[in-house]
């Protein structure tokens, strides 16, 4: 790859690892904030963080890409190991904070319709976090409380998802008209 392609993908993963740094900040904000609101807090007040966390990973995506096209540069250790660090704090962030929320939502006696479909949206992420905490690149930066507080969490989220109601699904069960 010509020079001025490595340039260019040097300068895109600098720029990217910027602004997913930003997102760790609003991350961590978000997270603050649920957490001071915990007892209060209900579906839709979880969402933007929730939001917040999916822009975090599509971004992450791109970097992650990107990095791999960027060849041998000086500054290519340094971007991945920022990039790494991103990564962990966005974990770390991402476990405590669903395990205070889902255990709000564990001792809620009535969930709104279509918190099935979004607690199980829930699920699929914490199995992808369990998936990079067993990286070897990961386990050495988060500690047996990590793990233990990602299996708490999944442990709640699945009795919440097992008594959530499901959105309604009107599809399934056409009448016949009569003629």
């Amino acid at each position: 790859m010509s020079q001025a392609a490595q340039r260019k993908y040097r300068t895109e993963v600098e720029e990217f690892v910027s602004r997913l740094e930003l997102r760790a900040r609003k991350l961590v904000a978000l997270a603050n904030a649920l957490e001071k609101s915990a007892d209060k807090s209900d579906i839709t007040g979880y969402r933007p963080f929730r939001e917040e966390v999916d822009n975090f990973k599509a971004l992450s995506l791109i970097i992650a890409e990107r990095l791999k096209r960027l060849e041998k540069h000086p500054k290519k250790e340094e971007l991945e190991e920022q990039f790494h660090k991103l990564q962990v704090l966005m974990l770390r962030i991402v476990i405590k904070t669903s395990l205070k929320f889902f255990f709000v939502m564990s001792a809620k006696e009535n969930l709104p319709l279509g918190a099935r479909e979004m607690f199980q949206s829930e699920l699929r992420t914490l199995y992808e976090a369990e998936r990079m905490i067993s990286e070897p690149k990961y386990i050495s930066q988060l500690d047996a409380s990590a793990r233990d507080d990602l299996d708490a969490a999944k442990s709640i989220l699945e009795e919440i998802i097992e008594k959530a109601p499901a959105l309604l699904n009107f599809g399934a069960r056409k009448k016949k008209r009569k003629k």
